[in-house]
């Protein structure tokens, strides 16, 4: 039956993670620095409290960063790249959360 919650599926934190920090490019991103009026890196976008996720959310991007064909060893590298574009930012983090959604 729909809404049974018998299918509902809640985020990980990890995704919940992403998720926010996605919302923050998608209203402003920025390059060669973490905030820059009202924009953020993608670095700058986390909020980060809980550091071992953090590591775990940038380790995902990475992956996704290289696994789209991009050839950085970090993210903020990626990310400061002169022919980078928003756009190409938002499908690593689409990556990226779909990653973090699915099984280990």
């Amino acid at each position: 039956m729909p809404f049974d919650g018998s299918h509902y599926v809640s985020a990980s934190p990890l995704t919940q993670m992403l998720k926010a920090s996605k919302q923050q490019i998608e209203q402003g991103w920025c390059q060669h620095a973490m905030r820059q009026r009202g924009s953020v890196c993608m670095i700058g976008s986390f909020t980060i409290e809980d550091y071992a996720l953090f590591s775990k959310a940038d380790g995902l991007l990475l992956q996704a960063i290289n696994g789209l064909g991009y050839r950085h060893s970090s993210v903020a590298q990626f990310n400061d790249d002169v022919q980078r574009t928003k756009d190409e930012v938002l499908e690593v983090y689409d990556r990226a959360i779909e990653r973090s959604m699915t099984p280990a």
